[in-house]
């Protein structure tokens, strides 16, 4: 077995879901600037929608110029899940992810999705995609209001036993940063240099090699 290989044998591999294992960026960009559109403000360029984006998602939609003032969470969650979600079957996976996934596979590491996507939903494209035998467990939220996967992220370091497994997460935000850190303070994460949803081009194989 390679040094990469060897590195991975004893780990979790926690993936994010939106941008880094399916390409749905563009599809979350036509999403958002159809709301946008709607009331009046200007469409977001990708370059302002990966800056805006982040957790908690009211502020994500404050930079963008929406008035909270006059919209509910609920509200604008099921307007944007109405655009989304009948076209994320239409996404692919991420350019070089299935070689990840095979490398991570073979050298015997668990490998998890958690995603703040409402679990129905992510289960089905997770499958779609043809790769729900790599992990060990799918979570996702019950509801579709996507404000935080922290909750979920410790449930799944308790149910699996993370607590003393050094977890590698790929991809994801918390406030402005990826959640791992704060998921991961039940066990002991590494700290990746690896893409989030919008930026999930970054992604290639040699990233694996991140882990220590």
């Amino acid at each position: 077995m390679n040094a990469i290989g060897e590195g991975l044998r004893e780990r979790a591999v926690i993936w994010d879901f939106n941008g880094t294992l399916v390409d749905d960026v563009d599809l979350a960009l036509r999403s958002i600037n159809t709301m946008l559109v709607r009331r009046g403000l200007a469409p977001a360029s990708r370059d302002v929608y990966r800056r805006a984006f982040g957790f908690p998602l009211a502020d994500y939609y404050r930079r963008l110029g929406m008035d909270l003032s006059r919209e509910t969470m609920a509200g604008l969650a099921g307007e944007f899940h109405e655009a989304y979600l009948p076209e994320l079957s239409k996404c692919g996976l991420q350019v070089g992810v299935k070689d990840i996934l095979d490398l991570v596979h073979d050298a015997g590491g668990r490998q998890f999705v958690l995603s703040a996507l409402e679990e129905g939903a992510l289960r089905d494209a997770v499958e779609r995609l043809g790769i729900g035998d790599y992990f060990a467990a799918v979570y996702g939220l019950d509801h579709r209001l996507a404000d935080s996967k922290v909750v979920r992220g410790r449930e799944l370091v308790e149910r699996y036993g993370l607590h003393n497994v050094a977890a590698l997460f790929v991809g994801g935000h918390g406030p402005r940063r990826g959640s791992g850190s704060r998921v991961g303070n039940s066990g002991r994460p590494s700290r990746p240099r690896a893409p989030g949803a919008g930026d999930a081009a970054r992604l290639r194989l040699p990233r694996v090699r991140d882990v220590p």
